[in-house]
């Protein structure tokens, strides 16, 4: 019997109904994040998950002195408390909890040999469930955002201009990048755009910088702080973006948020409104592209292919044949590998650190990518810079047929629109 099959007795099936009402079915209760009327694993006490989460487990310390480890590392509490509640009903909490003897009473009174119990992975059971949750809480996304690429009927206007879309939601995403240099995040890593795409609308139409997250006067305000300080991406640490990110539900504990450098303010402003502008279309969000830079150099240019260029000729470096194996992430993590190496003065191929490390990789030939072992790892996901432009344009290089065909959908929207 496998660790699925083990479920079965345990959790009722749980449907999820996607918006066009196909149905994901999984062993396990409460995958998605809608309000889940949930009871205590060990009285009748009801709570809201996923909202009174924080109740929940205070409730389990107080009243029941348990408590659940690593609570953020499950990945549906609703999931797991309902298990736990149908075996604490069989067995006593002392069999699967580790207990523990401390120096006080929940309500901090100092009192000797209190006893505690710990639910967490420490126990196989416990481990293989919170594995099984994270499997099945994956495949549901990945079933959504299956759903979603290949949906025809997305109908939304720009936030931005008056442009309407309908089709492919892809289209619309690489507008925002294009056209209003708004960059959500690489289209297959993004999952439950609608709901993604109303938060950020909302943000904006409440004049709320989705970066900074700072209150505006007006839209005019706004507009011209978002431009001036390089606001228009979501900000890395506001947890209620994770759930848009494909990357975040790959790994239990594993989030795209990095640490990101200081950014340097962009003191200069042009002149970038008229007496005639109609404020409602926010037309002059169509910006000059951000500067693309050489991995390797200095060089920078507003457009890739110069960039692909530039490589070919004063590094030898053909970017597109060294990556056209690669799938996205893999072109990710390399091209952080390297951004990290030649800051840090090392080698790309041997790693030799030397101070002229450019000579050094003309001299051995090698501006080329090492073994894959070296830089495929997980903390290559996550950019040196805070607006690693390069990445953006990773598409541009793809060879994949399913890419082709989406841009050739989006080039052909955009001379509709002409």
């Amino acid at each position: 019997m496998n660790s699925t099959e083990k479920y079965k007795d345990l959790l009722p099936i749980n449907s999820v109904y996607n918006e066009d009402d196909t149905v994901f079915k999984s062993q396990f209760v409460g995958l998605d994040d809608k309000p889940y009327n949930t009871k205590c694993v060990l009285c009748d006490e009801k709570f809201v998950l996923p909202k009174n989460e924080k109740e929940l487990l205070s409730h389990l310390f107080e009243k029941h002195r348990l408590v659940i480890g690593d609570v953020w590392n499950i990945a549906s509490l609703k999931s797991y408390i309902h298990y736990w509640s149908v075996k604490f009903k069989e067995e006593p909490l002392t069999k699967f909890c580790t207990t523990m003897l401390m120096d006080c009473t929940p309500d901090g009174e100092p009192s000797k040999n209190e006893k505690y119990y710990l639910l967490s992975d420490c126990i196989s059971e416990d481990k293989t469930l919170r594995h099984e949750i994270h499997q099945a809480k994956l495949e549901w996304v990945l079933s959504e955002q299956a759903r979603e690429r290949k949906d025809i009927n997305f109908n939304r206007g720009c936030m931005f201009c008056r442009t309407e879309f309908s089709g492919l939601r892809i289209t619309y995403i690489k507008h925002l990048a294009q056209k209003h240099n708004l960059y959500l995040g690489k289209p297959d890593n993004l999952v439950f755009i609608d709901e993604f795409l109303d938060k950020i609308q909302a943000a904006i139409e409440n004049l709320i910088c989705i970066y900074c997250e700072k209150l505006f006067k007006d839209r005019t305000a706004l507009k011209e702080h978002m431009r001036k300080k390089l606001h228009k991406r979501i900000n890395p640490n506001n947890k209620e973006y994770d759930k848009f990110y494909i990357n975040n539900y790959l790994e239990p504990g594993k989030s795209w948020r990095h640490k990101q450098n200081t950014h340097t303010e962009n003191d200069v402003v042009g002149d970038q409104s008229s007496e005639n502008e109609d404020e409602d279309t926010w037309s002059d969000w169509n910006d000059e592209g951000i500067g693309i830079s050489c991995l390797f150099c200095t060089y920078s240019d507003k457009h890739f292919h110069r960039i692909l260029t530039h490589m070919k000729a004063e590094h030898d470096f053909d970017f597109k044949i060294a990556s056209k194996d690669l799938t996205f992430y893999q072109k990710v993590k390399v091209v952080n590998y390297v951004r990290r190496q030649i800051h840090l003065k090392q080698c790309v191929f041997c790693e030799m650190k030397v101070d002229t490390v450019l000579e050094h990789m003309k001299e051995e030939n090698h501006f080329k990518i090492p073994s894959q072992k070296v830089w495929d790892q997980p903390e290559y996901y996550f950019p040196m810079n805070e607006n690693e432009s390069f990445l953006y344009n990773l598409d541009t290089s793809s060879t994949s047929d399913e890419e082709s065909d989406i841009e050739n959908a989006t080039e052909t929207m955009y001379e509709t629109l002409k």
